[in-house]
């Protein structure tokens, strides 16, 4: 507010500038309004959403990889039990073989344990195979995670 005096006072929330004399805010500003807070509030997660978004890219191509680990472990363990199989039983044994999510064994047929496992589920197509007149069978193991594939892996086995 501006109003024009002559006079000068003293002692008093005025001053006055050429002749003019201006009233002060008689109340100091101390902190933030919410408005500025809410906005410095804004910039911040902004900031942070910035900084933090490659992390979380990071921590998901690390659990893929996590699980692509444990999935070739699977399907490997599940092959070698097969290749060490009876040859004129895998067929009849193994073609359709499946375990699924939560128990899978081991070749010693125990069950794996632990959160690492959970969400794997597992199966076998054993098929007669022939190469330069060798008997054979076409062993392909398929390893899936929460539904989705993740490893295949398939090999031919043969007389021991």
């Amino acid at each position: 507010m501006i109003l024009k005096s002559s006079k000068t006072v003293t002692n008093c929330p005025y001053s006055t500038y050429n002749g003019t004399v201006l009233i002060h805010n008689i109340q100091s500003r101390k902190g933030f309004t919410l408005l500025e807070a809410m906005m410095a509030m804004v910039l911040l997660a902004i900031a942070a959403a910035g900084v933090l978004l490659p992390f979380a890219g990071a921590a998901n191509q690390q659990a893929q990889g996590a699980h692509q680990t444990i999935a070739a472990q699977l399907a490997s363990e599940l092959m070698e039990r097969i290749a060490a199989a009876d040859f004129s039983t895998i067929i009849a044994t193994y073609n359709g073989y499946a375990e699924s999510a939560g128990a899978l064994r081991d070749a010693a047929g125990q069950m794996h344990t632990g959160p690492a496992y959970a969400g794997f589920s597992r199966y076998a197509v054993c098929q007669p195979a022939t190469a330069a007149s060798v008997n054979m069978v076409q062993v392909t193991v398929v390893v899936l995670y929460q539904g989705a594939e993740i490893t295949r892996a398939t090999t031919l086995v043969g007389r021991n």
